[in-house]
Formats: C-alpha cells, structure tokens, sequence
C-alpha cells in the first residue's frame, strides 16, 4: 500500500533521498539550489509529501498551497520504478489529500509531450489555454515557456492571475532560490 507522509526539515534520512531524486530528475533551469530547497522546508505555503511503499521510496511531490488550489512545483518517481503505476497512484493520493491542484508541463512539441499530457489528461487533469512562463530559477537562464494544467477542473483567468502572482512572489522567491 502506498504511504504518504509530510515532511519537515527534521526528516533528513527522507530529505537525502528526495535530494538525490531531485538532482537526478530535473535539469538545472528547473532547480533550486540545495540552500533553497532547504530554506523553503519551513516555509509555511510549502508541503513536501514523500511517498512509500513497504518501506521503498517511491517518489515525492513538493507543492505550494495558493489560495484554494496546491501549487505542484516538482513532482518524480524514483528512476528504477517509473512505468508501473506509481506516477497516477500518487497523483491520486495527492489529489485527496489537497483537493485542487496546478502544476506546470513542457509545451506540447513533440511525442515525449503529447505522451506526459496524456498521462496527467488520463490522471484526470485539464488543460488551460493560457500563455504561462515560468521565472527563471537561476540568472543565466530565461523564463521558459510551460502549459498550466489542472485538476479537477480549468482554472479561470481570475485564478490564473493569482497562482501566477504568488509564483513570481513567493515561489520564486529570489532569496528562496
């Protein structure tokens, strides 16, 4: 059965295997420096949900509470385990943990897109039509341009607008970076 548990930055066993995860998963436009994942576990908006199952570690989502919807900043399942459910089984158990969520994706420009908005379109996600940058997590990297994706249902413009501006002001955060 899968487990999920919320993380403080007294975890630090769980932590070190969600840092090993995180530097492997991501590339470097798309991550915090070691610092700022540190400074952000006392953040009182950040939830770091760490995931398991008999004792193995899954995977984790970290995501930000904006308002009424959980913000899902980055979300990966342990490299030697992805393929056998446990990317929608998470995003399941998340979902009824946290009720509404948005999290970000890659343009749709090619197979390895059209497959991961498949996949969060089959885990019951919406698509939003809105044009959406994401700031740039280091200076010598641009903002990039990602697709807003939802759950259970779109988000209006009002709501946009206001999971963008907390993104630019609290998320992103220079001095949380």
């Amino acid at each position: 059965m899968l487990i999920v548990k919320r993380l403080s930055s007294k975890d630090t066993l769980e932590i070190a295997n969600i840092n090993h995860l995180y530097d492997s998963a991501f590339p470097a436009y798309e991550k915090r420096s070691f610092q700022g994942r540190q400074l952000i576990l006392n953040h009182q908006d950040y939830y770091l949900y760490y995931f398991t199952e008999n004792e193995v570690f899954i995977g984790f989502v970290e995501c930000w509470k904006i308002n009424d919807f959980y913000y899902v900043e980055h979300f990966a399942i342990s490299s030697n385990l992805r393929g056998n459910g446990y990317g929608q089984k998470i995003l399941q158990l998340l979902s009824k943990q946290v009720n509404n969520i948005i999290l970000e994706i890659d343009p749709v420009i090619d197979e390895i897109s059209r497959k991961r908005l498949r996949f969060y379109q089959h885990c019951g996600f919406k698509q939003n039509e809105y044009q959406h940058f994401h700031p740039s997590y280091h200076t010598e990297f641009a903002p990039h341009q990602l697709e807003v994706l939802s759950f259970p249902t779109t988000i209006d413009w009002q709501v946009y607008q206001q999971f963008n501006q907390k993104l630019a002001d609290v998320v992103m955060d220079p001095a949380l970076l």
